[in-house]
């Protein structure tokens, strides 16, 4: 049987060394990051700009999000070895996890005015982004098992 830590050909799924489905996961993490902060901001001065805002970052965030884990996905199922990782599964859970709530999120945030953050709006956010933390840490599981990246470490 392989070892977790053999080297790994470098996966066709990268730009310039990097994976694909990693350079498109920061961009939710800082959409609904942001989001966070835009529904403080809603919430300490009642301006509707930080509404539209963060309605605005969660729907680039899920779009974006959607797009990193249909190839973080395929990475995931095709690349040997990835299933075996330790937190391989509970990563790929978190991000559907995430997903899922950056998505009931944004409906919240559909309803005008305060009602959009308060009650729900602002707690799911929140939850958002501690899902995201948790899952983030998770997946660095595939980072510092070597050859699991787009380039062979050595």
């Amino acid at each position: 049987m392989p070892s977790l830590h053999a080297p790994y050909p470098p996966s066709k799924a990268a730009v310039a060394g990097h994976m694909i489905h990693r350079l498109l996961a920061s961009f939710p993490i800082a959409c609904f990051t942001l989001a966070l902060a835009t529904d403080i901001a809603y919430w300490r001065t009642s301006n509707l700009m930080w509404l539209e805002f963060s309605a605005w970052l969660l729907l680039a965030g899920i779009t974006v999000g959607v797009a990193a884990a249909l190839f973080g996905a395929a990475f995931f199922l095709v690349r040997f070895g990835t299933r075996t990782v330790r937190f391989g599964w509970p990563a790929a859970v978190g991000t559907l996890v995430v997903l899922i709530l950056a998505f009931f999120n944004n409906l919240v945030h559909a309803a005008d005015g305060w009602t959009a953050i308060i009650p729900w709006g602002l707690p799911l956010s929140v939850l958002t982004v501690l899902a995201m933390l948790v899952t983030v840490w998770l997946s660095t599981s595939f980072v510092h098992d070597p050859g699991m990246g787009g380039h062979t470490y050595g």
